[in-house]
């Protein structure tokens, strides 16, 4: 498979996992394209054409030209300039290596991370949450992790990759999709009398149970094994990165009782405690690894000589 054509698949994928469904964003894309058209001088010198058919900023090539036939692929859920050098080193040694998938966003894919926030919006308003609610409360939070991101240096590991003429794409959102889709579907949607219920389903799935063979496990970090866990959701697993603590006392409201999250921030768990609402903190990069691990099943059915080799915290997991 041609490296753009592979890229594309993969964003059509996590439009198929995305909670806001193909028509909208569709509609939004079309939004985009029209607003584009209208640009003039500097606005539309810099503007993002990628964003006019691929709704995920955090998710993008940030190095080939699209054309390079790609058989066998390095994965890694943290890839930067080490890891490069030793997939340059692997290739020296003679491993036919044709890209690299990296799933925490580098380069330009990083400089807009707080663009694919939106996201949550629609996840809460799945629960019950007002979207103007969400809205009002996301905004602050997207330009404080804008800010923030705006200041570091993003571009070494592009640059890098560049150097070493390694093709690497950013595939972030896309599969934060297809874990949250997951999670909701095996384990928000049943019943379970307690959150030690919940951990010992978790630890069925097999990235949770690898992980928390190597001291990495699933954990309760607001309740106990015997909580009873109501309403279940898993609201922390895509949309860029955390959203602001009164998100959680939205979803309380909402008549939340129980969070799966990948990481807390100790401010949104002071929430969870005040407002009563239990939080389990599954293994983030197991939770990564798992989102990666149903779109390469994807892409292993369509492309059967597609092959893997896994670095930086991936685990392959191959489903039927």
């Amino acid at each position: 498979m041609k490296f753009s054509k592979l890229f594309q698949r993969c964003v059509d994928i996590g439009i198929d996992a995305d909670v806001r469904g193909r028509k909208q964003i569709e509609k939004t894309l079309k939004k985009e394209e029209k607003r584009q058209a209208k640009l003039e001088g500097k606005e539309k010198e810099f503007a993002d054409n990628e964003r006019t058919w691929n709704p995920y900023s955090d998710c993008r090539i940030i190095n080939g030209n699209g054309n390079e036939e790609i058989k066998r692929l390095v994965v890694g859920i943290d890839i930067e300039t080490p890891e490069m050098l030793l997939i340059d080193r692997l290739r020296a040694k003679g491993e036919k290596i044709d890209g690299v998938l990296i799933h925490h966003p580098e380069g330009r894919a990083l400089a807009d991370l707080d663009k694919v926030m939106d996201l949550q919006v629609d996840v809460l308003a799945s629960l019950g949450v007002p979207v103007n609610h969400s809205e009002a409360h996301l905004r602050p939070r997207q330009d404080r992790v804008w800010r923030s991101i705006h200041a570091d240096n993003l571009f070494r590991t592009e640059r890098a990759a560049e150097l070493l003429g390694i093709p690497a794409f950013c595939c972030h959102t896309i599969t934060d999709n297809l874990v949250w889709r997951f999670i909701e579907k095996t384990i928000c949607k049943k019943e379970f009398d307690d959150l030690g219920e919940i951990l010992n389903a978790l630890l069925e799935i097999p990235e949770y149970k690898e992980y928390a063979r190597k001291g990495n496990p699933p954990i309760i970090v607001n309740g106990s094994r015997n909580s009873r866990p109501g309403k279940i959701t898993a609201t922390e697993f895509t949309g860029g990165t955390n959203g602001p603590e009164d998100q959680l006392i939205a979803q309380s409201h909402a008549g939340v009782g129980t969070i799966l999250s990948m990481h807390v921030t100790e401010k949104t768990l002071d929430e969870a405690k005040k407002h009563h609402v239990n939080m389990v903190q599954c293994s983030h990069m197991a939770s990564d690894a798992l989102g990666i691990n149903l779109l390469l099943d994807i892409l292993g059915k369509e492309e059967k000589q597609l092959s893997t080799v896994d670095i930086s915290g991936f685990i392959r997991v191959k489903r039927k």
